[in-house]
């Protein structure tokens, strides 16, 4: 069993490239509720059926939220699939990042402590920081939408290299959501 097949009416072909990488998510959420409507440990008296809904359940939720996000789902493909860990530890030499994303993540960074370090009004700051996020936000699009046709036609390693780059995007993402006035890094 793997997340795939939990999800039989929203995926019925499987994972990729037996399906697309893409995921009809309003479909996804339906099957999920529906599941969670079935076997809610809450329905169940103390016990051993209890607890295999409480198993079952986590199962169900781990596959939902992992299959929901691209970056998840295509760790998840590269992982379970293909043997490919892009998270691991020792994985880091690996799964190097391309010299050209890295330049451009650089540049986010240092724009960053530009922007701290301008003296600009808070108003103005958080403006560059408002494109710089719609610029990331672009990124990202454009990274699960290169993921997605490399599963789809079973380039794995692209989509590893992708997947290794998805992650800084949304690294890049998540600082800059979290960045404050001051703050120099992301």
């Amino acid at each position: 069993t793997n997340h795939y097949t939990i999800f039989k009416q929203t995926l019925p072909a499987g994972p990729p490239p037996s399906s697309p990488f893409s995921i009809p998510t309003a479909d996804l959420r339906r099957e999920f509720l529906r599941w969670q409507s079935l076997i809610h440990p809450d329905k169940y008296p103390q016990g051993p059926q209890k607890q295999q809904a409480e198993a079952l359940s986590a199962r169900i939720n781990e596959a939902y939220r992992t299959l929901l996000d691209p970056l998840q789902r295509a760790q998840y493909l590269l992982r379970e699939m293909h043997g490919i860990d892009v998270t691991a530890e020792d994985g880091a030499s690996k799964h190097a990042l391309d010299a050209e994303t890295l330049m451009e993540v650089m540049e986010v960074q240092e724009t960053i402590e530009e922007v701290t370090d301008s003296g600009e009004d808070a108003a103005a700051a958080e403006e560059k920081i408002n494109e710089l996020k719609v610029e990331n936000q672009g990124r990202v699009e454009e990274c699960v939408r290169v993921l997605g046709e490399a599963f789809d036609k079973g380039d794995i390693e692209l989509a590893r290299r992708e997947c290794v780059r998805l992650r800084f995007w949304y690294s890049v993402g998540e600082g800059l959501r979290e960045w404050e006035p001051g703050n120099r890094e992301i």
